[in-house]
């Protein structure tokens, strides 16, 4: 980006993780809510994004991820996991009665989010388990960038490519925690979603993740000289 367009033009990726602020923590979930509503995340509701997945789990050390944000205004988002098969299953192990109390709380309030509950336990029962001899393996959990701030016109005017920055900053957050191969779902119908990993290299994995309620398919990373 030229230094002219960069005089002209508040943008920012910011990480985050064990040190998240509530603004942050805040503004991760107002994205997912508006990107991945159909999300179980976010069908279990802001409270529960807020509260508890996007406040609770980076202090954990167990998710991180970073923020664009345009003219203050949070235009994008990335999540990530360095451990792809039993992040969830820590969260739940080290905190069982607060996300419990979050889970039922956003229940209590819309009884409907009971089908997003059992998305979730449906998912992680199929998660593989963990190979302790197995490379470490993280995963994309969540990724958008809204609509203005991807638009055509936009990215000609600025010359900004925020979903590479985020996929950038996550890519780094990997290397520096020794991940040496990913995955990410995407929903099978999301053709934007698959031409973007398979431009930066991602190779087709599972046609059908076992699961979800929406057909969804992966992707896989892994350095070449991993291969």
């Amino acid at each position: 980006m030229s230094s002219n367009v960069s005089a002209r033009i508040n943008y920012r990726v910011q990480p985050f993780g064990t040190g998240v602020t509530a603004e942050v923590s805040r503004d991760l979930a107002s994205l997912h809510g508006a990107l991945l509503s159909h999300s179980p995340v976010a069908l279990l509701g802001p409270d529960f994004m807020s509260r508890f997945y996007y406040s609770v789990l980076p202090r954990m050390g167990l998710i991180s991820g970073a923020v664009a944000y345009m003219d203050d205004r949070p235009a994008g988002f990335i999540v990530v996991t360095d451990d792809s098969s039993g992040f969830m299953q820590q969260a739940i192990r080290r905190s069982l009665f607060r996300i419990g109390w979050v889970m039922a709380t956003s229940v209590l309030k819309d009884p409907k989010r009971i089908a997003a509950v059992w998305e979730a336990l449906q998912i992680m029962r199929n998660l593989p388990p963990p190979d302790p001899n197995a490379p470490q393996s993280g995963e994309v959990l969540s990724f958008g960038v809204m609509p203005e701030f991807r638009a055509r016109e936009f990215m000609i005017r600025t010359k900004l490519r925020i979903s590479q920055d985020l996929l950038k900053s996550a890519m780094g957050q990997f290397a520096d925690k020794k991940v040496t191969r990913a995955r990410v779902i995407v929903d099978a119908d999301n053709l934007e979603a698959r031409l973007f990993y398979l431009g930066n290299g991602w190779q087709p994995g599972l046609d059908v993740v076992p699961g979800w309620r929406k057909k969804t398919v992966e992707f896989l990373w892994q350095p070449a000289s991993a291969g």
